[in-house]
């Protein structure tokens, strides 16, 4: 999924009453990266309804995002991950990292 689409779903916006009057159709539409905002007359009392794998996504791009933001802010680590970064390309030109396959073979 773009992360335009996973950061602006689209909107459809039903009132209770019309969730429960609808509420296959209206759960059906509820798919993709298409979230479904239930509302009643008085504001902030909204509710959301959106699909299990855009939720799934949303929370794995979150944790993502928290994991590089606690590395960034481990100065020594984030230093020396900039460190490495710079010679990576050129060890890997030649030959002197080993892939996984080959850390990890039995003997």
């Amino acid at each position: 999924m773009s992360p335009s689409a996973l950061w602006e779903p689209a909107e459809e916006r039903v009132n209770r009453s019309k969730l429960r009057d609808e509420q296959s159709a209206i759960l059906k539409r509820a798919s993709g990266h298409t979230v479904i905002i239930v509302g009643n007359r008085g504001e902030g009392d909204e509710k959301y309804i959106l699909d299990k794998e855009y939720f799934d996504e949303l929370r794995r791009q979150l944790k993502i995002a928290v994991d590089t933001l606690q590395i960034t802010m481990d100065v020594k680590l984030f230093k020396r991950l900039l460190k490495t970064a710079e010679t990576l390309e050129e060890d890997t030109r030649l030959g002197k990292l080993y892939s996984v396959d080959e850390v990890f073979e039995d003997d």
